[in-house]
C-alpha cells in the first residue's frame, strides 16, 4: 500500500501533537524528515525521536494510543518479538506505521531542544538537523548493505538514492559544513560517519566532491 505525502505528513503532525499534549518534545528523522528538507521520495512511514527519560518505548506508544484514537498497536510479525507495532489509522484499510525512537537507539544522537530544526516554508514540524540526518541515512545504508536478511539488504538501494539526493541538497541548498554544523555532535558519531563516508565513496565515487564540500576527508 503506497501512501501519499500529505497522508504521511498528517500522521507526523498527529504524532508530534499528541506527544506535545503529554509534554514530550520530539523531532522527526528518517524519510519524513528527508522529505521536508527536499528529498523527492515519498516516505512510507513516520520515524520520530522522543526526548524523555521518564518513559519506555512501550509507554510512549501507550500514550499516543490514549491521546488519539487513530493510533493503535498490533503484535509484531516476528513471533519472537515482545514489542507491539504502532500504526495510525488514515481511513478504510489505510494506515501508516509510526516508529517511536529515543536517543541512543540505533546510535541516534540526542538533539538539544534549541537545535531542533524547522522548515517553515514547507512545514512547522520539528526535525533532526540536516547533517546528523544525512549521517544516519549513511549508517542505514551500511547496515542494510551488510544485513543477512534479503528484505533488509535490498533497502540499501533506496538508502543510496536518498543519500545522493541529500548530498545534493547539502551542498546546493543548505551549505552544510561539518566544522560548523557538526561541532555539537558526539566525536564517536562523527568518527563512525567518516569511516562510512569512505565506504560509500568506494561504491559511489561520483559522490566524492560533495563529501569534500561538506568537510569530510575522502
Amino acid at each position: 500500500m503506497s501512501l501519499r505525502l500529505d497522508e504521511v505528513e498528517r500522521v507526523a503532525r498527529a504524532t508530534v501533537t499528541a506527544l506535545l499534549s503529554a509534554e514530550i518534545r520530539s523531532y522527526l528523522v528518517g524519510g519524513m524528515a528527508c522529505s521536508i528538507y527536499g528529498n523527492a521520495r515519498v516516505p512510507s512511514d513516520v520515524d520520530i525521536v522522543c526526548l524523555t527519560d521518564s518513559h519506555t518505548q512501550a509507554e510512549l506508544k501507550a500514550i499516543l494510543v490514549a491521546r488519539d484514537s487513530n493510533f493503535y498497536t498490533i503484535a509484531s510479525k516476528d513471533p519472537l518479538a515482545t514489542y507491539r507495532v504502532l500504526w495510525y489509522r488514515l481511513g478504510l484499510r489505510r494506515s501508516c506505521k509510526v516508529d517511536v525512537l529515543m536517543p541512543g537507539i540505533m546510535n541516534i544522537p540526542s538533539v538539544p531542544v534549541p537545535r531542533i530544526a524547522y522548515r517553515r516554508s514547507r512545514s512547522d514540524l520539528p526535525l533532526m538537523p540536516f547533517l546528523p540526518l544525512l549521517l544516519l541515512k549513511l549508517q542505514a545504508w551500511m547496515d542494510h548493505r551488510e544485513a543477512e536478511k534479503y528484505y533488509l539488504k535490498v533497502k540499501q538501494h533506496v538508502d543510496a538514492q536518498d543519500i545522493g539526493d541529500l548530498l545534493e541538497l547539502a551542498v546546493s541548498k543548505y551549505n552544510i559544513d561539518l566544522r560548523k554544523d557538526g561541532k555539537w555532535l558526539p566525536d564517536s558519531f562523527v568518527r563512525a560517519a567518516a569511516k562510512r563516508v569512505k565506504a560509500y565513496v568506494k561504491s559511489f565515487p561520483d559522490s566524492t566532491e560533495h563529501w569534500r564540500d561538506i568537510g569530510f576527508s575522502v
